[in-house]
């Protein structure tokens, strides 16, 4: 009872300083782009030699304004690419975290690496199947992505911030993707107020407008780093935040209290152990398609 008490309460303190250290770094989506209106664009995959598979919906290309944090504003052009419907959810990403010992040491020849198991619980209590995965490190999700390219033939990878916020807004200007009205949230995802202070199962609430589940709260999703010293970042907000903190433009920077409370020494580089707020969503490029199909 304790930990868990001491647990809940570095919580807090870690996301209220988390709050307070996120720069201003917003987006305004062009809103010209258009979902295209062609479903067979959206795609199934099947993760071989598994019963798991996961839906990719096709992203159009298109334009953000990004407003920079030094002052004044530039375009940033998205090409187009397909992004996970839901969350990753823990049926896909454990089957890397507790690869049998066969497949790891084939996949090892090919440079796939697989991570070293949790202190604890993985699930950490947070519900299993159905449930977004959450609580892995920026180089777990990494790696996942490079595992899960190996295992299909198809090049995943973590989104850009610019790709996940354009996606996100899908060709809204306002505070959420849904509007200004922050009560909204209510519909579109979980956070403090419903979430009874934990994850639940991907896909309960509404969709944007391009047919994304849970884009805010639940978990906030990791997005891939722009160079060696760019902070690790995630976005959309998570469970245990407030409504206010769902808007499309808001951003999580990693500092060490995400791992603070793992008792291991030196410390895991795959899992964050007071950080079980953070997830992931997988993209794929539509160029390497293209490629793929010549």
């Amino acid at each position: 009872m304790k930990n868990r008490l001491k647990m809940i309460a570095t919580k807090a303190v870690l996301l209220a300083a988390v709050a307070l250290a996120v720069p201003t770094f917003s987006f305004a989506a062009d809103t010209s782009a258009a979902k295209p209106d062609a479903k067979k664009a959206d795609y199934v995959q099947q993760i071989p030699g598994t019963t798991v598979s996961f839906e990719m919906v096709a992203i159009p290309g298109g334009t953000l304004t990004k407003t920079k944090p030094e002052g004044g504003t530039e375009k940033v052009t998205i090409a187009p690419f397909y992004m996970e419907k839901y969350e990753t959810k823990w049926e896909e990403y454990i089957l890397w975290v507790f690869a049998n010992k066969d497949d790891a040491e084939k996949e090892k020849v090919d440079g796939v690496t697989h991570p070293t198991k949790p202190y604890g619980s993985v699930y950490r209590e947070r519900g299993e199947k159905g449930y977004p995965a959450m609580g892995m490190s920026l180089l777990s999700a990494t790696e996942y992505c490079k595992w899960l390219s190996w295992k299909t033939g198809k090049q995943y990878r973590l989104p850009t911030e610019a790709e996940w916020e354009y996606a996100c807004r899908a060709g809204s200007t306002t505070a959420y993707f849904w509007g200004d009205d922050a009560a909204k949230a209510v519909d579109y995802g979980w956070f403090d107020e419903n979430s009874e202070n934990t994850t639940q199962p991907c896909g309960k609430k509404k969709p944007n407008a391009w047919g994304l589940y849970d884009l805010t709260g639940n978990v906030a999703e990791w997005c891939a780093k722009e160079s060696k010293t760019a902070k690790d970042v995630a976005r959309g907000g998570a469970f245990s935040e407030p409504a206010n903190k769902m808007r499309s433009s808001a951003r999580m920077i990693c500092t060490p209290e995400w791992n603070e409370l793992d008792p291991q020494n030196p410390k895991s580089i795959w899992w964050l152990a007071s950080a079980d707020f953070v997830g992931l969503r997988v993209v794929r490029s539509a160029e390497e398609t293209k490629a793929a199909a010549k």
